[in-house]
């Protein structure tokens, strides 16, 4: 005689039919085309499509024979380095720039763009475009920051530290002299090592892999460049859900909104996971296994 396996038929978890078909249609649609698992979960959740974490996601997709992701940027880790504070645990207490080169439609000239961002946030405080490296445009940079983020009037203990590599621009005199006068610690990352500053280095390789990067820009005129990043840096700092900083965008982050919003999400995920019981009991073969 062959016995039934005791228990319920269904784990009374398990994702409902109607939240299955909701995450198939939205992962297929042409605008979630590039989502990750992560994007698809928080995404969906936001727009009251389903709730159900990432992995679940991942799940659901690779049994409908869509769990590849889509995306083809690899990243690595970032390694915490001696020469910024320890631990952060708000905004404006470490900063971090430096200058990428953009391309032009002429051999060998470029357009250079100068970005200051906030390490804990992930925020970019301030950036320019310039067609010269020279410390006037760094001088700019980190005088638009302070002015920006208000921090002529904060306390100088209370400024925050400045990471940067070893250019010209960051070491020159009047630079150096600004951070004295300012009371605010500029700190220099070590020679050829490139992880010493992973922050900025991970924001340029995110600006240059974007879908919409040009690639390179006209050498005559300064106003497509700027264009061009003032909708990016737009969209950076107020639409994208960063990774690092908890799916969350940058400016939520940095006005103290990451937390709230990571607890909602959690919230209706766990709310979710209730509905789902009740329904799977709800289930006449279910309620037949228990």
């Amino acid at each position: 005689m062959q016995y039934a396996q005791p228990g319920p038929k269904q784990a009374l978890h398990a994702i409902m039919p109607q939240e299955q078909a909701a995450l198939l249609r939205f992962a297929q649609a042409e605008e979630t085309v590039d989502y990750s698992f992560q994007m698809l979960s928080i995404r969906g959740a936001e727009r009251a499509l389903f709730f159900m974490s990432a992995s679940s996601v991942r799940n659901i997709l690779q049994d409908n024979g869509l769990g590849d992701d889509r995306r083809d940027i690899r990243r690595g880790r970032s390694l915490t380095k001696p020469n910024r504070p320890e631990e952060l645990n708000g905004p404006n207490q470490c900063w971090c720039w430096d200058v990428s080169y953009l391309k032009t439609d002429i051999r060998c000239v470029f357009w250079y763009l100068y970005v200051l961002l906030d390490e804990w946030s992930r925020k970019v405080i301030v950036w320019r475009v310039s067609h010269t490296l020279c410390h006037e445009q760094a001088l700019g940079l980190i005088d638009d920051g302070i002015i920006a983020e208000k921090l002529l009037d904060v306390p100088l203990e209370q400024r925050p530290v400045v990471v940067n590599d070893n250019g010209t621009q960051m070491r020159s005199k009047p630079v150096k002299q600004m951070f004295v006068d300012l009371g605010m610690e500029q700190s220099f990352a070590r020679y050829k090592t490139p992880n010493d500053n992973p922050f900025i280095e991970a924001l340029f390789s995110t600006v240059k892999t974007s879908p919409t990067y040009p690639g390179w820009f006209p050498a005559g005129t300064i106003e497509p460049v700027r264009s061009y990043f003032t909708r990016y840096f737009d969209w950076y700092d107020n639409a994208h859900y960063h990774s690092r900083i908890g799916y969350v965008t940058p400016m939520q982050k940095h006005t103290g909104q990451a937390d709230r919003i990571i607890a909602e999400r959690k919230k209706q995920l766990t709310a979710q996971h209730q509905q789902r019981r009740r329904y799977w009991l709800s289930q006449p073969q279910i309620g037949d296994g228990l």
